[in-house]
């Protein structure tokens, strides 16, 4: 078990990420686990690693591709491990899925954080449900986690100036009808999330879904100028540019197998055409079948589409 015994211990990879900071601190946050982190050697003695230790968080030095020995070396006495890491590293879960599994491990929740899908839309997705199939497979206990959209990138960047990007915060567009629906999750409510999710017995080998709030892109945009308004009395400076449903089809088409382009488009597809990332859909069986966290853990305060649009729209303090 843990270095306190009334304490689980949970060894997360990914952790100086945006995901896997936001696990870490809501775990730390919580009081309730002894928080282990695996860490390139490499990048042992960079800033944000040495910060995790000076707040408790005990480090290990690991590689995904060490030897077998190893990694089970590197998971001993741990309870849950939590794969954030970035999404180059879907494939290398199977092998610390095999570790955690020797190392007897209760619980793996694999690299997901995302939104619910159907397979066979996005490429990605289907990457991680063969991990999933893969950790079901070998008898491993585990959590599968998904989050919709992060909040701060469904909102326009209040800039005129738009990019060249799937991110509809950047891009500033508003893909098909606009009127979809899609599930998003303010990121420092992720590890909110995650510490009464691996603590609970009732999500042992389920799939939870999370979530902060439901919207549209039009609902969205509506949000953003009302807030930047009523905070600054300017107008919101981003306009939309629109793409129809059958432009996002054509992209996806044409875009190049494996590729980031393919990643961002699919990513429209299914949540601004298709409106695969609702509640509704993320409960399911063809979805996975979720528990709702929203419904199990009532208590917990998570932030809506309109609280995060207000700390993103904040006027600036005068210097």
């Amino acid at each position: 078990m843990s270095k306190s015994s009334s304490k689980q211990t949970v060894f997360i990879i990914g952790a100086t990420g945006v995901t896997g900071t936001s696990i870490v601190d809501g775990l730390l946050e919580s009081g309730k686990y002894h928080v282990v982190i695996g860490v390139r050697p490499a990048s042992l003695s960079k800033p944000e690693v040495l910060k995790f230790q000076e707040r408790g968080v005990e480090v290990r030095a690991l590689e995904l591709t060490d030897a077998p020995e190893k990694l089970d070396t590197a998971l001993q006495g741990v309870d849950t491990v939590i794969f954030a890491a970035t999404y180059t590293e879907i494939d290398k879960q199977p092998r610390l899925a095999d570790a955690a599994k020797r190392a007897g491990v209760k619980r793996f929740i694999p690299d997901d954080w995302a939104s619910p899908c159907e397979r066979g839309v996005r490429k990605m997705y289907d990457q991680k449900i063969a991990v999933q199939d893969y950790i079901k497979s070998i008898g491993l206990g585990y959590t599968f986690i998904d989050v919709g959209m992060w909040t701060s990138l469904s909102l326009p960047a209040d800039t005129e100036q738009s990019q060249d990007t799937f991110l509809p915060s950047l891009s500033h567009k508003i893909s098909g009808s606009g009127d979809v629906k899609c599930a998003n999750t303010h990121i420092p409510d992720i590890g909110k999330f995650v510490a009464e999710i691996i603590g609970d017995a009732r999500t042992l080998n389920q799939y939870v879904f999370c979530y902060g709030d439901q919207k549209s892109q039009k609902e969205l945009w509506d949000i953003a100028r009302k807030v930047k308004l009523e905070l600054t009395g300017e107008p919101l400076k981003a306009t939309p540019k629109y793409e129809s449903a059958e432009e996002v089809l054509e992209k996806v088409k044409n875009a190049k197998d494996g590729s980031m382009e393919q990643i961002g488009i699919e990513y429209i597809l299914s949540l601004a055409v298709r409106g695969d990332c609702t509640i509704e859909n993320a409960k399911k069986p063809e979805f996975g079948g979720a528990l709702d966290a929203r419904e199990l853990y009532p208590h917990l305060k998570v932030a809506t589409v309109e609280e995060v649009a207000r700390t993103l729209y904040a006027s600036k303090p005068s210097a």
